[in-house]
């Protein structure tokens, strides 16, 4: 059965988040369903899109195609898909907004929001627990998908640079990342004695704040996803030291792809797919981090041995694997079956 489906997607900036929606889309676009996202921001530039593309004002019905299931991809369109009038709804959740700092003003609406009874896709096995604990309601997860270029076969080099390139993604604005730790690793590893160089790649300029803590040895801005991929193949080894609240952590998984080595944040999000591959430590300790990252840098095995195992672990999530489940997970949502899950908001 074809389905009509519906993302609402509230922008289309270049952010991960952003990705996995049109990623989706275009899974299911390709597997000949009907496929429109839906968003207030211009087509995106940055992805090239095979699913239908419609922009709006706002998401009131009139604005929306018909469909056989909308989904919602943020808090604040759990309402308009509820609204929509025509078929059923479910929520891709990558993130509980609720557990934010800086939108404590927003909290009462988004637990309102969450209490809603809807399904849930969540990319993460956490994210279902929270939502089946805290507000009864009932979830499949969905894989991400990696592109084929991220796959990355070799010829692999045998030891990092000797002067060793650490990249730290995202905005230093973007708290939950955790970029200030990695930076104030990156001093400690010098610091230690470890010359390496700081490769910083975010979507927006670099800040005041950022330039007190460390200087960038190179710092790339709005990169292509094909770009990421080119820089995480040339870096040595990835700092991610997200807090507990991270939905995901996709550039850990693209690191892995690219056989790029990973030290990470031991919290829920990474525990899920990344514990067996990257080094976890405690997500606000920069000491943590700069010792296990000199370990690594310093012993040729080790790091060649987590990048084998981080390769093993990103062949996992294949694009037909991602649809496969996706699919799925639609189909649960369209014929009813999630209801007989439904606990109960709390």
């Amino acid at each position: 059965m074809k389905l009509r489906i519906v993302y609402l997607l509230e922008d289309t900036a270049l952010f991960g988040g952003v990705k996995v929606v049109l990623q989706q889309a275009n899974l299911l676009a390709r597997r000949g369903h009907k496929v429109t996202v839906v968003s207030k921001g211009a087509a995106p530039h940055w992805y090239e899109l095979e699913a239908g593309f419609r922009k709006v004002e706002d998401f009131s019905a009139q604005n929306l195609p018909v469909a056989d299931v909308t989904v919602a991809t943020f808090w604040t369109t759990l309402g308009p898909a509820m609204a929509s009038g025509t078929g059923s709804v479910t929520h891709l959740c990558q993130g509980f907004e609720g557990d934010l700092t800086h939108n404590r003003e927003e909290h009462p609406a988004i637990l309102d929001a969450y209490r809603c009874p809807v399904p849930a896709l969540v990319v993460a096995p956490h994210l279902g627990r929270l939502l089946e604990e805290r507000f009864g309601r009932p979830s499949r997860l969905v894989r991400q998908s990696l592109e084929g270029f991220w796959q990355t076969e070799g010829p692999f080099r045998e030891m990092p640079a000797p002067t060793p390139r650490v990249l730290v993604t995202a905005p230093f604005e973007f708290y939950v990342k955790g970029v200030d730790v990695a930076l104030a690793a990156v001093v400690e590893m010098r610091k230690q004695g470890l010359a390496c160089s700081l490769i910083r790649l975010s979507q927006w300029p670099v800040c005041a704040e950022e330039s007190a803590l460390a200087v960038a040895d190179e710092y790339h801005q709005s990169l292509l996803p094909r770009q990421v991929a080119e820089l995480m193949r040339c870096s040595d080894l990835l700092l991610a030291p997200s807090w507990p609240q991270e939905g995901f952590g996709l550039p850990v998984l693209e690191a892995m792809a690219c056989g790029l080595p990973a030290v990470v944040s031991d919290i829920p999000a990474f525990r899920g797919f990344a514990a067996d591959a990257a080094c976890l430590v405690k997500f606000d300790s920069p000491v943590a981090f700069a010792t296990a990252a000199r370990e690594i840098l310093e012993n040729p095995s080790r790091w060649r041995q987590m990048r084998a195992r981080g390769l093993e672990v990103a062949a996992r999530y294949s694009p037909q694997a991602a649809a496969d489940q996706l699919e799925e997970a639609l189909r649960w949502v369209v014929a009813g079956a999630w209801r007989r899950e439904l606990r109960g908001a709390g």
